[in-house]
């Protein structure tokens, strides 16, 4: 008998994740064949395929391309209903941590709380693929630098050099595609006007990249030989910076994963003590709920702050 409430009680929560879940995978079926269609017919006008691939071009940086990148981490193209898709998310996430919190037996008004846990989560991975991307600029800096030092002092052109190094780097990196996408475009149509703007684009993307831009602009504004070995010397010291951040930021991913470690340890102490037959009636009254419950959303609100406090630190 016991054995059938339990059932009775975890079957439709069950029930409710499935038909979210279908629910899911039918926008996403959708919206990927939109994506397709509107692929093929791009194709057929002779446009860009990476441009057809993805919909309509977004700027780089804002928040619909920092949301097409997370989703991108998870296989998924989200083109053109990047709010829906977040939304989706959220809901999504919700009801899949309420439903695991039940199936390990938490109280319900603790597992209540993974509605608000999933939205957090899924906010806190967004700014995590993005953070990820700001790294990623500034691991392949050192080289952009190492390779346009010597560059320049062949070839007077300032931005043909950088585009030669920007061809160097990595496909698809997201430093080569600001460089080739947003700053040599901007230049080459805007000329000198362009860099201040760019600057401040460049800095709010990383402070390092801010610096290179300015350390650029200068040279192509100037142009000499002593402005190419002013340049050298500064790259070669911004390399050395950034090559220690990009180590401490191997130390900070380390640390992230001992932060999450913990937590996931926590939990299964708090499941363990739930699931003991002789602390089932403690568990049961509303004050033991409330404390789990402020347990569980303290860890959540405090993985994102040290996640943040991490990353800033590094």
């Amino acid at each position: 008998m016991e054995l059938t409430g339990v059932l009775n009680q975890v079957l439709p929560l069950v029930g409710a994740g499935a038909l979210g879940y279908v629910g899911y995978r039918l926008g996403l079926t959708l919206a990927n064949a939109r994506v397709g269609a509107s692929r093929r017919v791009a194709e057929l006008a002779g446009l860009d395929a990476a441009k057809a691939a993805t919909g309509e071009g977004v700027e780089f940086g804002s928040e619909a391309h920092k949301v097409r990148l997370a989703f991108q981490r998870l296989g998924l193209n989200v083109a053109g209903w990047e709010g829906a898709a977040v939304t989706l998310a959220r809901v999504v996430s919700a009801v899949v941590i309420f439903l695991l919190l039940r199936i390990l037996g938490m109280p319900p008004l603790t597992a209540v709380l993974g509605l608000v846990a999933g939205p957090i989560l899924v906010s806190g991975f967004l700014t995590d693929a993005w953070n990820n991307v700001q790294k990623d600029i500034e691991r392949e800096i050192p080289l952009f630098l190492s390779g346009l030092s010597s560059t320049v002092q062949v070839t007077p052109n300032v931005l043909q050099a950088v585009e030669d190094e920007a061809q160097a780097l990595r496909a698809g990196s997201p430093l080569q595609t600001w460089l080739l996408k947003v700053f040599l475009p901007r230049c080459q149509r805007e000329g000198f006007e362009a860099l201040e703007a760019l600057t401040r684009e460049a800095a709010a993307l990383s402070s390092s990249l801010g610096i290179v831009v300015f350390l650029i602009g200068r040279m192509w504004q100037t142009g000499g030989a002593e402005w190419r070995k002013a340049f050298e010397t500064a790259a070669g010291n911004l390399e050395g910076v950034l090559d220690a951040r990009v180590l401490g930021q191997s130390i900070g991913t380390t640390a992230k994963g001992s932060v999450k470690l913990i937590a996931v340890i926590t939990l299964g102490i708090i499941v363990m003590i739930v699931r003991t037959p002789a602390l089932a009636k403690v568990v049961q009254q509303p004050v033991v709920q409330i404390a789990y419950a402020a347990i569980v959303i303290a860890m959540v609100f405090g993985l994102q702050f040290m996640n943040k406090l991490i990353d800033e630190a590094f």
